[in-house]
C-alpha cells in the first residue's frame, strides 16, 4: 500500500495528493501545500428587463472565465478569475447593441477553520473573504454618459465578498454548501447594484473514479440597486435554480465540467425575469 500512495504522489494527481479520490471543481477542492490550478470556464445565460411591448430589454450574455487557485499551505487558498463578456442587448423596438469586453477581477481567500483529521479528511469547514476589482472598461452613449449597468460588462465598483463553505467528502458520495456575501459599492454612472446573498448546496456522487454526477440548488437574494440616488424598480427579490452537472477526468491532471441551471422559482421585483444558464469549462492541475 506505501508503494502504491508513493506512485500516486509522483504522477503529481490532484485528488491522490489530498487522499481522496473525488473529482472537485475549482472552489470546491480541498487545499494542499503548493497546489495550483488553473481554469477556463464558458457561461450562457438570458436574462429580460422591463415591460413587454413597453421598454423591455432583452440580454444574451456569453462569459468566458479564466482562472485560478494557489495553495500556500493546507489550511489556505488563493484564487483568481477574470472574465471576458459579451453582451447582446435587444431593445423593444428591435435595436441592438453588442458589446465585448473584459469583465471585473474577482479575488478570493479560502481559510480551513476545522476539519476532521489532517490528511484525507472527510469534513472542511472554511470561511472566505474577497473583493471584486473594477477592471470592466465602461461603455458610452451618444450623449457621452455611462450606458445603464445592463448595457456593462461589470459593475465597475469595489465589491467586498464574505462567506462560508462546507466539504463533505466520503466516497463515493460528497456534498458542498456555500454561503456568499457580495455587497457593492457605487460603480458605474453613479450606479450601485444590488447587495446580493448566494447559497449553493451541491450534492455529487461519483461511481467511478473518471466521472461524477452532480444535482444542486442555488439560491439568491438581491437588494435594491440605485441609479444616482434613485432605487431602480426592477432590482431586488429573490430566485431558486435547480442545478444539473457532470464533472469528468478524461486526463489524471485534467477535469471537464458541464453544468446546467434552469430557474425553479422566480420572485425578482418589477419586472425581471432571468432564463436558462449553461455552464461548460475546464480544470487542469499544475
Amino acid at each position: 500500500m506505501a508503494t502504491t500512495w508513493v506512485a500516486a504522489d509522483a504522477s503529481a494527481c490532484g485528488t491522490c495528493s489530498v487522499g481522496d479520490p473525488t473529482l472537485t471543481i475549482v472552489g470546491m477542492e480541498q487545499p494542499k501545500a503548493n497546489r495550483a490550478r488553473t481554469s477556463a470556464m464558458v457561461r450562457v445565460r438570458n436574462d429580460s428587463i422591463g415591460d413587454s411591448n413597453v421598454d423591455e430589454l432583452t440580454l444574451s450574455e456569453q462569459r468566458m472565465e479564466f482562472g485560478g487557485a494557489y495553495s500556500p499551505t493546507d489550511r489556505f487558498s488563493l484564487s483568481l478569475m477574470m472574465p471576458v463578456v459579451h453582451r447582446l442587448i435587444t431593445e423593444v423596438n428591435l435595436a441592438e447593441a453588442s458589446i465585448w469586453a473584459p469583465g471585473d477581477l474577482d479575488f478570493r481567500m479560502k481559510g480551513v477553520i476545522w476539519r476532521d483529521r489532517k490528511f484525507a479528511p472527510k469534513h472542511l469547514v472554511s470561511l472566505i473573504g474577497g473583493l471584486e476589482f473594477p477592471t470592466s472598461t465602461i461603455e458610452y452613449g451618444p450623449e457621452g454618459r455611462p450606458l445603464p449597468l445592463e448595457f456593462q460588462a461589470g459593475t465597475g465598483s469595489w465589491d467586498p465578498i464574505v462567506g462560508a463553505s462546507y466539504g463533505l467528502f466520503m466516497d463515493p458520495w460528497s456534498l458542498f454548501v456555500s454561503s456568499i456575501a457580495i455587497f457593492p459599492t457605487t460603480g458605474i454612472g453613479d450606479t450601485q447594484a444590488s447587495n446580493s446573498f448566494r447559497q449553493t448546496v451541491l450534492g455529487q456522487y461519483q461511481p467511478w473514479t473518471f466521472l461524477a454526477f452532480q444535482l444542486g440548488v442555488e439560491f439568491r437574494i438581491d437588494g435594491p440597486g440605485y441609479i444616482e440616488g434613485v432605487r431602480d424598480p426592477n432590482t431586488g427579490g429573490h430566485i431558486t435554480y435547480g442545478t444539473l452537472g457532470i464533472v469528468a477526468m478524461p486526463h489524471e491532471k485534467a477535469l471537464i465540467q458541464v453544468t446546467a441551471a434552469l430557474p425553479m422559482i422566480q420572485r425578482l421585483d418589477g419586472t425581471h425575469r432571468e432564463g436558462f444558464a449553461f455552464i461548460a469549462g475546464v480544470v487542469y492541475e499544475i
